[in-house]
């Protein structure tokens, strides 16, 4: 399995924090109150597509809304190769810091 980069880490738990109201605005909206940090549209897309194509999210499409001029609007969902790949992220990450806590927050 590929190794996650952070931004995909960040992308998969944002779409599993937001559950079934994850969709391309949600995720923006809420990754940019998270990280502090501007994230546009495209790049929001862009992250979704990828981990789509990589078989780690999946994607349905809602109700045409009225206020979208009658378009649907694009849901995602983590899948169980998705919770896969976070838990072995969240394992490596965890390895690399055992025993440096005190080291770099006691200094």
């Amino acid at each position: 399995m590929k190794t996650l980069t952070r931004k995909d880490e960040m992308m998969l738990l944002a779409v599993l924090r937001l559950g079934e109201e994850a969709a391309l605005v949600a995720l923006r909206e809420l990754l940019n109150q998270h990280t502090g940090k501007p994230w546009s549209v495209g790049n929001v897309f862009v992250s979704l597509e990828k981990l789509e194509k990589l078989g780690y999210i999946d994607s349905s499409l809602g109700a045409p809304s009225a206020r979208r001029g009658g378009r649907a609007v694009k849901f995602y969902t983590v899948n169980r190769v998705g919770l896969r790949a976070l838990k072995e992220a969240r394992e490596m990450q965890d390895s690399l810091w055992e025993g440096l806590y005190d080291v770099i927050f006691n200094a």
